[in-house]
């Protein structure tokens, strides 16, 4: 009884002797914090079908008005993003504006004219907001 007693605290003084090894942790990488949109930062979302039109003269026409869009073409245009659900055929774009105010002159301008009476584009759906303060805590949005 005694051997059996002094093999039992002998395997927990040993088993509670033993260090658990300390798994190293990788090295934190310190990422550059984004630049922040601010808060008066405009948006605004088109949508439109086609009408006797392919996709693939949808998309020769993308081509050929893409440069219209590069920076500095349109005062405050800070970029678009073309988008496309070809499944329910709407087509369209994210405009991101530095105010309000810029976005309401492009929507007067001759080119966004031109862009809602083309005949091949139908049904636009024009949408516009601002970038609420919350996703400025929730997302880190970065200048775009």
């Amino acid at each position: 009884m005694k051997n059996i007693l002094f093999l039992t605290v002998l395997f927990l003084t040993i088993s509670c002797n033993n260090k658990t090894k300390k798994v190293e942790e990788a090295p934190v990488k310190k990422v550059e914090e984004p630049a922040v949109i601010k808060e008066n930062t405009a948006l605004l979302i088109v949508n439109y079908e086609l009408k006797d039109m392919t996709l693939e003269a949808h998309s020769e026409l993308g081509s050929e008005v893409v440069s219209n869009f590069s920076p500095g073409k349109i005062d405050g245009l800070i970029g678009k993003t073309f988008i496309g659900n070809v499944d329910n055929g709407v087509f369209g774009g994210v405009y991101y504006f530095k105010n309000q105010d810029d976005l309401n002159n492009y929507l007067n301008s001759d080119l966004w004219k031109g862009i809602a009476a083309h005949p091949n584009l139908v049904n636009f759906k024009t949408d516009i907001y601002e970038v609420a303060s919350i996703s400025l805590v929730s997302n880190g949005v970065p200048t775009l």
